[in-house]
Order: C-alpha cells, then structure tokens, then sequence
C-alpha cells in the first residue's frame, strides 16, 4: 500500500524516485468512496468521455453486467458511499471511475478483495487483456489475487525480497511458500 502511494505521488519516497511516465497513474483503494448520484457521475467524475469508453471501462472493471441489469442502468442513483450497493461492486464502479481517466498505469490497493474469485479472474483477465493501453499494479494479500498476476514482487519488511511467477516463488522462496500457505490455512479455517 505504502509503495502504491508513492507510485502514485501520494507519498514521497524516503530516499531515491519512483518514476511513471506522464504522471499518468489512477489509484484504486479498497474501501472506494462513491458519491451520492448516479453510476455515470461516479464514473466519469465532471468530465466528459464518449459512451465508448464508459462501456470499455464498465466492461474491464466487470461491472458492466450488474449496471445494466439494474432499472435506471448507468444512470442509477447509488446513495451516499454507494450504499444501495454491495461491497464488490462499489469496488468494481471505483476501478471503472480509474479506467475512465485514461491512465496509462492503474495502481490497484487490495481492490478486487470483496469479489468472489470467478469474477475477480474475470476483472484481472480482461485487464490483462487491455495490457496494451494500462500497466497494472496490484497490491493483494489473497493468494488467489497473487496467482492471476504475470509477475509477482514479494515484499518483505519494506524490502524487496524475490520476483518472478507465483508457482516460481512457491518453489524456490521457503518465506514466500510459507506466507501463502499460512494465507490458505487461515482461509480454511475461518479466519480470512
């Protein structure tokens, strides 16, 4: 989290820089805010896109299915804090609003962890998808997050530790395998 913030000059590094071309990066959190008012304005915020890329960015953001099977569709009032909404989809409207501002990087803070796992493979495919127009960066504790990744950076103390594909980390970084596993079990037990 603390590294998604300076990536997106929230934060100012200690020591060294952390460079995004064009300072063009969107951050999403995991606890989104949405205001009082429809879906639209949440999305696109004053400004004024093309219908196109309202849909392009309910459909990477998933959320274009739950939008339009809802009566008043993007133009659903949603309530304060998207009250009238579940905690998935408010986190799927916020990454909309992020991809909407055309970003060249968005920054994702744990902002799939209130979907099920099929529609957050769902949401990291179609991004993934989209690679060619956004870098992705996101920052997850759940394994099944890290799993979708292409590269996954293990952090550890503050301090980068190892890269390389989940299963690569699974097999060659005893602290990274002992993390996941510890995820897992907790997970089974009820815990997470």
């Amino acid at each position: 989290s603390t590294l998604l913030s300076v990536m997106a000059g929230l934060l100012q590094p200690d020591q060294g820089n952390v460079y995004i071309a064009n300072r063009s990066s969107s951050i999403v959190f995991q606890e989104p805010f949405l205001f009082s008012g429809s879906i639209r304005q949440n999305i696109v915020m004053g400004r004024s896109p093309t219908d196109q890329l309202l849909e392009n960015s309910l459909f990477l953001s998933a959320a274009d299915k739950f939008v339009s099977a809802l009566e008043a569709g993007v133009n659903t009032v949603i309530g304060e804090r998207g009250i009238n909404l579940s905690g998935g989809q408010r986190q799927r409207i916020a990454l909309a609003r992020a991809i909407a501002q055309g970003s060249s990087v968005l920054l994702l803070d744990d902002t799939t962890s209130a979907l099920d796992t099929i529609t957050e493979s769902i949401v990291v495919d179609r991004l993934r998808n989209a690679a060619s127009i956004v870098t992705t960066v996101i920052v997850a504790s759940r394994p099944s997050t890290i799993a979708l990744a292409d590269e996954v950076i293990f952090i550890e103390c503050g301090k980068f530790s190892d890269q390389g594909s989940h299963d690569d980390l699974m097999v060659r970084n005893d602290n990274y395998r002992l993390l996941m596993q510890s995820f897992e079990h907790d997970r089974e037990q009820g815990g997470l």
